[in-house]
């Protein structure tokens, strides 16, 4: 898989939906290899995260984002968790992070389940400029 992107309103939005995982484990998108650290002084450079689970079974979904030194993600390290608050139901919540505060060359997004989450899905939104 791969996000989709489109430019709206001088935005690049990427967007992707995943099927939930099927036991309380970790799952992760595609590659972020779009968000790019530039140098711009003190400015800060913030990066939209949207989720929209279709339900939630069991209690929530924790979503966390990672970073890793290459592009197929073999070795991934946590940036951020809780990007967003654990989503309990479906409808969209989104997160608002400042990049620059987490450099890595590649990201990645992940959610955790706590139970059997496979008849759900997750639509994966991301937002910069």
């Amino acid at each position: 898989m791969a996000f989709t992107k489109q430019s709206i309103n001088g935005f690049l939005v990427a967007n992707e939906t995943y099927t939930l995982p099927s036991s309380a484990t970790t799952e992760y998108s595609s590659v972020i290899d779009f968000l790019k650290w530039r140098y711009k002084g003190n400015q800060n450079e913030y990066a939209t995260f949207t989720f929209n689970a279709s339900a939630v079974s069991g209690t929530n979904l924790d979503i966390a984002l990672y970073g890793s030194n290459t592009e197929a993600g073999t070795v991934k390290y946590l940036l951020k968790d809780a990007v967003v608050a654990d989503i309990t139901a479906t409808g969209t919540v989104a997160g608002v992070i400042d990049i620059k505060a987490y450099p890595a060359p590649y990201y990645f997004l992940a959610w955790t389940a706590d139970g059997d989450e496979s008849a759900n899905t997750i639509a994966v939104g991301v937002i910069t400029i």
